[in-house]
């Protein structure tokens, strides 16, 4: 994004977040353009008034020329209100040096929030001591950069680091602690609750409710004074209760913030115990699973170890996911998040449900209390779920009953309100003797009775009859007023396992080997295929259970073997044979397979090992030494009967030291592969499956099927 902002030097990149920051001071209070103008016009109008009309010979055509001023004032306030651009034109004038702003204008990119008009700080740096001028936008500091790019820019986090840098970092020392914490704050997620008048003024100058009482009022005028008072107390009500069903929402997301605990950090060549609100970017952490199972504090990528986390607060996978350390990995390579976030970082916000610390025996940092070792990366609301929190918190505006299509209703009656009111003027001012007073009132009430005051209260029921319906089949909704929009709904997608098809996986066989149009069980397979059905796999043993992918579980329960700790496989039954994976590279979606380094014990004492490779058969197929001649027609055919189709290769590596197992890189891993056939998997659908497929056909409803990258 660029810094498009006439009232500052340059265009320079910006972030995601943010569209434009303008630069202001403010008006003398007498300059405010909603001031100083209207206090002329008053005077203006009483002179004139009291010494070319008279007071007691105009009075009523003096008070409805001040009413009228009066509610131009009253819109322009609110408009500085409605909209940050209008208040900085209105109180404020541009400022071209931020060493002299006093606030800014912040404008997010689309769906990001709302623009603010937000303080503009200033102070010293505490170790340059060189002036610095920042705001804070959305629980984010955006700091002034005078020296380089000219621009307000965001603290970089350590994201793109070696792996090297970070397994040599020896954590934080004095000098570093007190800079870090000038510029990344403290480890907190505040979420600040507004208090009840505040959101209920809020809510209390939105446009229609503003409108809904000057009918009020205007009521009040023709006598309807019982009528109008009973509808104002009404109007209070439904919106007092709007306000207390919003507190609730709020308090309900700031529970979603970590609760702060102890957690050991390597500082100053030590291990101390620290609260986990003062964690900063920089720290090496010891994590494990605690007594309390809480929540990660902070963004880590882990350097030792290994942790099987649950991410179902972040990602709402209810399968926990396993995380490698980086000490395997390439240490010359730049740390990607996005490439590397999923396999080696620990996000904030998930727990740990199994971990195992580095093993003694090895060299390198270890902990006192025996847990992982992790680089905290990000804190705060930088972190994932931080990000979380200010998307849920600062997203779009929620959609209200006042929605676009009443609006265009309302504007299509106010058309002829219009006409009618004109219409009763002119009758009205040809009898002489008609109070002009009251002729105003009532074409005011013409005009105003278009938009009955009840109507927000009546689409409100009409939602909430909406509701009703759905809690009967318990489907819930957290936005109700975006239940009309599924009205328009007219193209229905779906993804296949899970959602039309059960979670349940069926092992088919293996495919490709021998004849080609017969499958071949697991069992019955021949020893490199069932090796690599036992190995290659992400699979790990948590309290007894086997977590992980349901396509590895169901082939490993096919197969009758099972996973215990250490990554080890061994048979259910009393069958002799170990298998122990020494290396894995996990499954990549950019590169569309996984492979594993595993072996078994020699009757000689010695570990033969072997590659083990599965993944999408045409990415697989360059690899193989030699493929079979109907490779293609084989998984080709499989898919198209609605089958899960992974090509399989096995490597035999021999007797290695443990020094060569660690230099086995993927690519050698990957390279003059034996092909071991194909792994078939399918899905049954569910019992209803069809029936709602059908239903939708029948409502003129568009259904796709989604399979990977393509749709049918």
């Amino acid at each position: 994004m660029l810094l498009k902002n006439k009232h500052f030097i340059g265009q320079v990149p910006l972030n995601d977040d943010i569209h434009s920051v303008s630069l202001y001071c403010f008006r003398h209070f007498l300059l405010h353009l909603n001031i100083g103008p209207f206090v002329f016009f008053y005077l203006t109008w009483f002179a004139i008034w009291t010494y070319h009309f008279g007071l007691s010979q105009y009075p009523e055509l003096g008070v409805i020329i001040t009413v009228i001023i009066a509610i131009f004032h009253v819109i322009t306030c609110l408009f500085c209100y409605w909209f940050v651009e209008v208040r900085a034109f209105m109180q404020c004038y541009p400022e071209r040096m931020p060493s002299r702003a006093e606030v800014v204008v912040v404008k997010p990119t689309a769906n990001n929030g709302y623009p603010e008009m937000v303080p503009l700080r200033h102070g010293p740096d505490p170790h340059t001591h060189k002036p610095q001028a920042w705001f804070i936008f959305q629980k984010s500091r955006y700091i002034y950069d005078e020296s380089e790019k000219k621009t307000f820019q965001t603290i970089d986090y350590p994201l793109s680091n070696s792996f090297h840098t970070y397994l040599q970092s020896k954590g934080l020392q004095n000098d570093e602690i007190s800079q870090a914490t000038w510029n990344f704050g403290s480890n907190k997620m505040v979420i600040d609750i507004p208090k009840f008048i505040d959101l209920f003024i809020e809510r209390a100058t939105a446009p229609f409710f503003v409108f809904q009482v000057f009918c009020v009022l205007l009521w009040c005028l023709d006598e309807y004074w019982y009528y109008s008072l009973l509808t104002l107390f009404m109007l209070i009500t439904f919106e007092v209760t709007l306000v207390q069903q919003q507190k609730r929402n709020m308090e309900t997301i700031r529970t979603m913030g970590n609760q702060p605990y102890k957690i050991s950090v390597y500082r100053q060549r030590k291990w101390i115990k620290i609260d986990t609100t003062e964690i900063l970017p920089g720290d090496i952490c010891s994590v494990l699973r605690t007594n309390d199972n809480n929540p990660l504090p902070c963004d880590m990528l882990l350097l030792r170890g290994q942790c099987i986390v649950d991410e179902s607060m972040l990602t709402g996978e209810s399968i926990p996911q396993m995380k490698e350390p980086i000490e395997n990995v390439d240490e010359n390579m730049v740390f990607d998040f996005e490439r590397h976030g999923k396999l080696h970082v620990l996000s904030a916000g998930t727990k740990i449900v199994q971990h195992t610390p580095p093993a003694k025996m090895q060299g390198g940092m270890k902990s006192q209390d025996n847990g992982c070792i992790a680089y905290a990366l990000r804190t705060g609301f930088s972190t994932s779920q931080g990000k979380l929190l200010k998307t849920i918190l600062y997203s779009v505006k929620r959609v209200t009953a006042n929605n676009f299509e009443t609006f265009l209703f309302i504007l299509f009656l106010l058309v002829f309100a219009i006409i009618a009111a004109v219409y009763v003027w002119t009758e009205g001012t040809k009898d002489p003797k008609r109070n002009r007073y009251k002729l105003f009132i009532e074409c005011a009430l013409i005009l105003t009775s278009v938009v009955p005051p009840e109507l927000p209260i009546e689409l409100s029921l009409a939602v909430n009859t909406s509701l009703i319906a759905l809690v009967k089949l318990f489907i819930y909704c957290t936005e109700p007023f975006r239940i009309p929009f599924a009205g328009k709904v007219d193209i229905c997608c779906f993804d296949k396992t899970g959602t039309l098809t059960s979670d349940d996986l069926v092992v088919e066989g293996v495919a490709g080997i021998g004849s080609a149009d017969s499958l071949m069980t697991g069992r019955d397979s021949i020893s490199p295929v069932k090796q690599v059905l036992l190995t290659c796999h992400s699979l790990a043993n948590l309290d007894g259970d086997i977590i992980g992918d349901p396509l590895e579980k169901a082939t490993l329960n096919s197969l009758e073997w099972t996973v215990t700790k250490g990554d080890t496989v061994v048979p259910l039954k009393g069958r002799s044979g170990r298998w122990q994976i020494f290396q894995r590279y996990h499954f990549s979606s950019a590169l569309k397979r996984m492979s594993v380094i595993a072996g078994h014990t020699l009757p000689t004492g010695e570990t033969s090992y072997i590659g083990a490779v599965k993944g999408a058969p045409e990415t697989l197929k360059a690899m193989f030494r030699k493929p079979p001649e109907r490779y293609d027609d084989i998984y080709l055919r499989l898919s198209r009967q609605g089958a899960r189709v992974l090509a399989l290769g096995h490597k035999s590596l021999g007797v290695l030291s443990f020094q060569q197992v660690r230099e086995q890189t993927r690519d050698t891993i990957e390279q003059d592969l034996e092909f071991c056939g194909f792994v078939v998997l399918s899905c049954p659908l569910k019992p209803d499956s069809k029936a709602m497929i059908k239903e939708l056909l029948h409502s003129s409803h568009h259904v796709s099927h989604f399979v990977d990258n393509t749709s049918f």
